[in-house]
């Protein structure tokens, strides 16, 4: 099916707009298909991690509908990993019809232009057009809750479609206007990804996902702390060094160690992964 932008370049533009925003203290790497992170491979400094799926929108025939969809085996393999180890979701909600390398020049803006905001725009249009506008997030819990009915067919072994894929999401511009009707029939809030960052940066929802690391020193004996409590210990972490411990974020919002891991690698065939990981630095933290 034909997709409305593909997913590698909605890839590159959220690591150029990581890039820009963190400058030198954030780190971005591309996990291989199949692969966890590796906590040996995070920086050896104080920080966060998050990882972000990458997903676009199916277009049917016409172009004014957009689906998101979803792939059950991927996603019950990322809600098997501790929760700070599972990515948000990050997807377009679009405002055009067609495709956006078509629905863009159409509206005198080029398509290579929609990855950034210029402090001098050449195009009129850029701004409602840049893609950070009109990226949306879930977490993996939150599309868990979503799908919940044919999850639990695929993890019962009752699943019998010949696809391991299902709709979240249908964004429906028939009428100019669009119509977002979610799997489960119910209304959903999403986390614009403009705010998802600074968020982040206060180190958002007891409920998001997040690794974070902090010297030992910082922890002291404590083996359990409050969602709370983590902006403090990473603004301790300046004044500290010494052996890092990496917390992992937990579903009753206390973050805990991460329990440590013989191989990175899942024994699954992930072909549809396409996920960054970024981890931002204390300093970045504080910068912002």
């Amino acid at each position: 099916m034909v997709v409305s932008i593909p997913e590698k370049t909605l890839e590159h533009w959220a690591s150029i707009y990581l890039t820009y925003r963190y400058h030198s203290h954030a780190s971005l790497w591309w996990p291989a298909h199949g692969e966890d992170i590796n906590v040996g491979n995070l920086p050896p400094t104080a920080g966060k991690a998050v990882q972000l799926e990458m997903k676009t929108t199916y277009l049917n025939t016409k172009g004014d509908v957009h689906q998101v969809k979803i792939n059950l085996k991927q996603l019950d393999r990322y809600l098997r990993r501790p929760h700070g180890k599972r990515p948000f979701y990050v997807f377009p909600r679009p405002h055009w019809t067609g495709e956006l390398e078509v629905a863009a020049p159409a509206d005198c803006v080029p398509a290579t232009e929609v990855g950034y905001r210029r402090a001098d725009y050449a195009y009129p249009s850029t701004a409602t057009w840049w893609f950070a506008e009109w990226l949306v997030v879930l977490t993996t819990d939150q599309v868990k809750a979503i799908v919940a009915t044919d999850l639990a067919s695929y993890q019962a072994g009752t699943w019998v479609a010949k696809s391991d894929s299902v709709i979240l999401v249908t964004f429906d511009l028939t009428s100019g206007k669009p119509v977002t009707t979610w799997a489960d029939g119910a209304r959903h809030r999403v986390i614009p990804w403009l705010k998802l960052w600074p968020r982040l940066d206060e180190c958002g929802a007891a409920s998001w996902p997040q690794l974070v690391r902090v010297p030992a020193s910082v922890l002291g004996r404590r083996r359990a702390v409050r969602h709370g409590d983590i902006r403090g210990l990473l603004a301790d972490s300046n004044h500290a060094d010494g052996e890092l411990i990496t917390m992992t974020s937990g579903e009753d919002g206390l973050y805990r160690p991460l329990p440590e891991e013989l191989d990175p690698r899942d024994s699954t065939d992930a072909a549809d992964d396409h996920r960054i990981v970024a981890f931002l630095g204390a300093d970045a933290l504080r910068a912002n």
